[in-house]
């Protein structure tokens, strides 16, 4: 039986941003980890796919190696995604590499409690598998709207569901930063949990993948009038100039993900 191919355009980036000394965010596009640089500019991918993944990741911990985590979840998960069909491989996957970060901490003690969040989009054949761990979101978009697809693990979505904040509050709280869910070397048995949700391919779906630094940003209404004046490589170019621009006080990654059938 012939296997659905999608048609795959990405477009992404990762950068220290306007105030932090180092980038401990990364992201992971087919053949391409990229963690711990600061991107200049955004970069491309395109290729025909039956199974694939689009990944951010961001570092936790600071002094924690924060970097170091992102890159082994993402080194991780890229060589053992092709085993993900559902929520519960999911969290197999995840536990494995967890079980990575526990390991490295029993090594380099320095690091205990290294960790971070992700949030990504499998493709496969004629579905999408949409995921997050912590505060890096995936929004898809229909038309010039940013749909918020993910939800956060962090007190502020908390807040945002009890009624006590509003969505663009959520990126002046003061403790917007603390989340409740991440991949960690905390020594902390099922600490972690999931979103996951597998949706029906459309015609010519898209998708924005992105670490918090982004959404503390930017407005949605900010990225929206944004992608609808320069949609595809322009979008994460304005946005990555926009990001350094304003000081963004953390680091910002981003992969702006466009499907289609073959």
């Amino acid at each position: 039986m012939n296997k659905t191919k999608q048609r795959v355009e990405a477009f992404f980036f990762t950068n220290k941003g306007g105030v932090r000394s180092n980038n401990e965010d990364g992201l992971y596009v087919p053949d391409a980890l990229i963690s711990d640089v600061s991107m200049r500019i955004p970069e491309s991918y395109s290729g025909e796919v039956t199974n694939a993944l689009f990944c951010v990741a961001d570092g936790i911990g600071g002094e924690q190696k924060g970097e170091v985590a992102a890159q082994q979840v993402l080194t991780y998960l890229s060589a053992h995604y092709s085993e993900i069909k559902d929520e519960e491989s999911f969290i197999a996957v995840v536990s494995a590499a967890k079980e990575e970060l526990e390991s490295y901490v029993l090594k380099n003690p320095e690091a205990s409690n290294l960790g971070c969040t992700l949030a990504g989009v499998i493709i496969q054949e004629d579905k999408a598998h949409v995921f997050n761990i912590g505060d890096c979101r995936v929004y898809r978009i229909n038309g010039n709207f940013f749909e918020r697809i993910t939800r956060d693990h962090s007190v502020v979505q908390h807040l945002l569901e009890e009624g006590v904040i509003t969505e663009d509050e959520m990126r002046y709280h003061p403790r917007k930063n603390i989340v409740t869910s991440s991949v960690s070397g905390d020594g902390i048995k099922d600490s972690v949990h999931v979103w996951f949700k597998t949706i029906g391919l459309r015609e010519q779906d898209l998708f924005f993948i992105c670490s918090d630094g982004i959404w503390e940003c930017f407005s949605q209404d900010e990225l929206e009038m944004i992608f609808q004046k320069y949609p595809g490589y322009a979008f994460c170019e304005k946005i990555l100039i926009a990001a350094l621009a304003r000081q963004s006080s953390d680091n910002v990654t981003a992969i702006l993900l466009n499907t289609s059938q073959s």
